[in-house]
C-alpha cells in the first residue's frame, strides 16, 4: 500500500515562543530568541549564550499540565506540550487510538541533580569532581526519569495512542529521521496518523559544557549575545545551544479528508545517510549530505526543479556551513542559484534532538504562506557559501517545494521534502 502523507497539525515549544504563527512571524522579522543563561544563573553555565525557555515559560507549562509524571524533565515537558497543540491543531482528541503512533527524536536526558550548588567552586563555575563525589545524592531513579523514550510514552499514554511508540536519538538529526519514519509507517498501511517531530533539553551545566569541549561553541559578545551565531556569515565561530520542541501530525490523505482536517502541506519524501568520515565534522565536499538530499527527492520523485527553499542545517560553524553549500550546489546543480536558503538556529539556537522538528514546521510554513525567514545574524556572507541566502527580513517568494536539512555527529544525515498540497494528485 501507498498511500499520499500530509501534516494537519503542528506544536512548537521555542526560545521566541510556544504559538506556531507567532514564533513564525517572530522568525520572518528576523528577530533572535538567544539570551544570557537565566535558569542557572549568569555565572555557572559555561558558555554565556544560550536558546533558553525562560523560567516563567517552564512555569506556565507545568501549570498547564499539574498532572504530568515526570515534569521536572523539561524535554517532556516541551513535548507534552508541543503535542497536544499540534492534536488541537489537527482535531484529534483523547481516546482508543490504536491506528495512531508517536515517533519521536529526543536526547538522552539529564539525570537530576538535587543539590547543584554543592557542585559549586567559589567562583560559581560548575566542579564536576565534586559532582562525582556526591554521586549518593543522585536521585535513585534518575535513568527511568528521563528515559529516551519518555516524551513519546507519555504522549502515547495521555491521548490512547496504541499503536507504534519510537524513541528516535541520532542526535541533531532525531527530529528528521523520526519524521522519515512516521511518513513511511504512514505510506505502508501501518497507521492512520503519526505524532512526530523531537523534544530536547541538555540546559544544565552537564549538558552545555559538551560543545564547549568539542570546540563547536560559538565566541559570545557578553555584551551581545543574542549576535553569537552566524550561520554563513564569514565571522561565524559556532553554534549556540537551545532547547524546546517542534511537533508535526502526519496523516494518511484519505484519513484527513474523511474526518473533515485541515491539510497544511504534503510530506513527499524522505532519505538518509551516513558520512562515515569523522565523529564531529562533515566530509568537506557534503557527500552524505548530499545523498540524503537527493535520496529524498528521489523518494517522492521530486524534480530539483521544483524546490525553492532549503532549510538549511546551518550551525554556524567553520565545516559544517560550506559543506552544506556544496551539498546543495551538487544535488539542484544551475537550480541551486534560484533557491532561497536559511537556517533558524541563529535565531533559536541549536535545539539538537528537536531542531529538525522545529525547522519542519517552519516548512509546512513556508508552503502555507509562501514565504522564507532569514539566517539571524547573518551580515557577511562567507564566498563559500555561494547560493540565495535570506538576509535581514523575511522574504516574500513562492514555495513550492522546501528541503529539511539536518545532519548530526557521527555523521547521520536526513532530510524530509514538504510542498504544497494540492487534492488529487499521485503518491
Amino acid at each position: 500500500m501507498t498511500r499520499r502523507v500530509v501534516v494537519t497539525g503542528l506544536g512548537l515549544v521555542t526560545p521566541l515562543g510556544n504559538d506556531v504563527q507567532a514564533v513564525w512571524e517572530r522568525l520572518l522579522a528576523g528577530e533572535g530568541g538567544v539570551t544570557p543563561p537565566l535558569r542557572h544563573g549568569a555565572d555557572l553555565p559555561p558558555t554565556r549564550a544560550i536558546g533558553e525557555i525562560t523560567p516563567e515559560v517552564i512555569e506556565q507549562l507545568r501549570s498547564r499540565f499539574p498532572d504530568l509524571d515526570g515534569a521536572e524533565d523539561p524535554r517532556t515537558l516541551f513535548a507534552h506540550a508541543a503535542a497536544h497543540d499540534a492534536l488541537d491543531m489537527a482535531g484529534l482528541t483523547p481516546g482508543e487510538h490504536d491506528r495512531a503512533g508517536v515517533i519521536l527524536g529526543a536526547g538522552p536526558g539529564a539525570n537530576r541533580i538535587e543539590d547543584v550548588d554543592r557542585c559549586l567552586r567559589e567562583d560559581g563555575s560548575f566542579d564536576a569532581v565534586a559532582f562525582g563525589r556526591g554521586i549518593d545524592q543522585l536521585q535513585p531513579e534518575s535513568l527511568i526519569r528521563h528515559g529516551a523514550e519518555l516524551p513519546a510514552a507519555r504522549i502515547a499514554g495521555a491521548f490512547g495512542i496504541g499503536g507504534p511508540v519510537h524513541a528516535v536519538t541520532t542526535a541533531c538529526s532525531a527530529s528528521n529521521q523520526a519524521l522519515g519514519m512516521a511518513y513511511r509507517s504512514i505510506r505502508r498501511g501501518e497507521t492512520d496518523w503519526v505524532v512526530s517531530g523531537g523534544s530536547d533539553s541538555q540546559v544544565n551545566p552537564l549538558g552545555l559544557v559538551f560543545f564547549v569541549l568539542l570546540g563547536a561553541s560559538a565566541t559570545v559578545d557578553e555584551d551581545d549575545p543574542a549576535s553569537a551565531c552566524k550561520p554563513f556569515d564569514r565571522k561565524r565561530s559556532g553554534l549556540i545551544m537551545g532547547e524546546g520542541a517542534g511537533i508535526a501530525i502526519l496523516e494518511a490523505e484519505e484519513h484527513a479528508l474523511a474526518r473533515g482536517a485541515t491539510i497544511l502541506a504534503e510530506v513527499a519524501g524522505y532519505g538518509a545517510s551516513l558520512d562515515a568520515f569523522r565523529t564531529t565534522a562533515p566530509p568537506p565536499d557534503g557527500r552524505g549530505a548530499a545523498e540524503a538530499m537527493q535520496y529524498a527527492l528521489d523518494d517522492g520523485d521530486v524534480p530539483a526543479g521544483e524546490v525553492d527553499f532549503v532549510n538549511a542545517h546551518g550551525t554556524g560553524t567553520k565545516r559544517n556551513d560550506p559543506a552544506e553549500i556544496r551539498a546543495i550546489r551538487t544535488v539542484l546543480g544551475p537550480q541551486a542559484d534560484e533557491v532561497a536558503v536559511s537556517s533558524s538556529k541563529g535565531a533559536l539556537g541549536h535545539l539538537l534532538s528537536a531542531a529538525a522538528g522545529v525547522a519542519f514546521c517552519c516548512c509546512v510554513q513556508a508552503v502555507r504562506e509562501d514565504a522564507v525567514p532569514p539566517t539571524a545574524n547573518l551580515q557577511e556572507p562567507d564566498r563559500a557559501c555561494d547560493v540565495d541566502l535570506v538576509l535581514d527580513a523575511g522574504r516574500r517568494k513562492v514555495v513550492r517545494t522546501a528541503l529539511n536539512n539536518s545532519f548530526a555527529f557521527g555523521g547521520q544525515n536526513a532530510c524530509v521534502v514538504v510542498r504544497k498540497y494540492a487534492a488529487g494528485g499521485e503518491a
